[in-house]
Formats: structure tokens, sequence, C-alpha cells
């Protein structure tokens, strides 16, 4: 199924850059951005074929989906990076309870639905990519990504807020090793222009929000009551082959997930996060 590009033009009041079939959204809207394109440029393709999660892991991109990346400035320094993963995570929940889907926030910024089952199924993935000082930062604060920077002192150029929603497609069509659904598995039929669209008001609604501290604050709270980790014992397999095992107990303003472990409090910033079950 194709996205319908003039439709979504017409919903949309920022340019929209539409392509049939591309590797990734993020890379073609982070060229956007170098080129000068102004904010809420919107990236949205009928297929991706190398689209990526947070930690690197593929994301499968077959038509039907709203594979989109949003192109943002937001009026803050690189310090602040941190705010638009709450952005990101907590707009994609509202586009997706929109259309009747009760979303849960899995750390650090999965869309997921739990079925009767019990299973969390993921519906939706976000990537927060930033560019400060024309380097690329994905997912991380940017210290540890630009060791010696200090953050309230680097630009931020601009950033791409990755989003990838199973909308009008088949769950069996995402070749992936884990539980997968779809808006419409969960509520039947859905448009998905009026879910790019949704999706983008969403994202700079809550972009332009958290620019102030109480809108920050807002979007954290939003982020708490939709959470499916905060309170449970997780798991977490960093990158860089880490394991962090604990009880989930809150997050930080940087975007870090907060465990407390045998061994004392520990924030991680980056891995694939499972829950267990309690002894």
């Amino acid at each position: 199924m194709s996205l319908d590009a003039d439709r979504l033009r017409d919903r949309v009041s920022a340019p929209v850059v539409h392509r049939e079939s591309i590797p990734s959204t993020n890379d073609l809207a982070r060229a956007e951005g170098r080129d000068g394109a102004p904010h809420g440029t919107f990236v949205v393709a009928d297929e991706q074929t190398a689209g990526r999660g947070r930690t690197g892991s593929v994301w499968a991109s077959p038509p039907g989906g709203v594979w989109s990346s949003t192109l943002v400035r937001p009026g803050f320094d690189a310090s602040h990076v941190g705010r638009l993963t709450f952005a990101g995570g907590v707009a994609a929940a509202e586009t997706v309870e929109a259309f009747g889907v009760d979303a849960r926030l899995k750390w650090p910024n999965d869309v997921a639905v739990e079925g009767a089952d019990g299973a969390r199924r993921k519906l939706c993935g976000v990537l927060t990519e930033a560019v400060v000082d024309e380097v690329p930062v994905a997912g991380k604060p940017v210290d540890e990504v630009l060791p010696g920077t200090d953050p309230s002192e680097a630009a931020l150029s601009f950033a791409v807020l990755g989003v990838g929603v199973n909308a009008a497609l088949d769950p069996c069509d995402l070749d992936v090793d884990r539980d997968v659904t779809s808006i419409g598995a969960v509520v039947g039929d859905v448009d998905p222009v009026e879910v790019a669209a949704t999706l983008h008001d969403r994202l700079l609604d809550w972009v332009d929000r958290v620019e102030t501290d109480e809108g920050f604050d807002a979007a954290l709270d939003a982020w708490r009551e939709r959470s499916a980790t905060l309170g449970e014992r997780v798991r977490v397999e960093t990158r860089d082959g880490d394991t962090v095992a604990g009880d989930a107990t809150g997050v930080t303003d940087r975007g870090a997930l907060v465990v407390d472990t045998a061994d004392g409090r520990v924030e991680v910033t980056e891995g694939e996060c499972a829950r267990l079950r309690r002894p």
C-alpha cells in the first residue's frame, strides 16, 4: 500500500518529502537539514530498505506502514537534546491512541500494545538523532558520544525524529524475531495518511512544548503515565556487551533509565530492555 503524498501535503503545514523506497528516512532528513530545510520538514517513505532502531538494530519497513522522519530546530542548546526523546515517545503514543489503541511506552521509546495473554507487542519505534557541531548523535547524551564536549556550549544544528508506525499492514509481513502488531491488527482498517498527519502534528506540538521547563515536566509526566517499564524488574543489554539487571525506578532528564541493582543505582543510556520475572 502506497501512501498518498498529495493528500498528506494537504494535511500537513510543512514541506513533505516523499519517496516510494529509500534506505532510511532519517538519512534523507539529515541531508535536508544540512541543505537548510525548515523546522517541521516531513520525510516519508512507502518502504525503507535499511531502517534502523535506536541501538542500530534493523527496523522492518514494508509498504503499509508510516515510515517517517521529522526535521526539528528547537530553541535550546545541546544540553537539552534528551527532551526530544520524551517528546518523540509521547507524540508517538498519542498518535496511536487517537486511532483507538491503548499505548504503552517501553523504555527507551518503543510503543507497545499489551495483549490479553500478557505479551507486549511492538507497534511503533522512535529514533532521535541530533546533529551537534555538524556531528550526528544518535540516541545517547551528547557528551557520551563526543567526549570532552560541554553540551551547554555545543551548537545544536538540528535534530531528526524518526518514527516508524506499523499502521495498515499485516504483522506477518514484518520479518522480525520479536512480538509485533499494527494499528490495523488491533482496531481494523486505518488510513496511513491520517496516521502520518496526526503523528506530525503531535511531534511538532510536543517539540514546541518541551522548549520550556513547564512543558518538559508535562512530557515527563505523560511518559511516566504510559510507561510499561517503570516499577518492573528489568535486564538491559547494552551495545558494549554489559548487562544491567534490577528494578526500573525512574528516568532522568537525559533519557536514561534508572535501575536499582544489587550493587547500587545505575543510569543506563542505551540498550535492549527486557522485563524479568520477580524471584
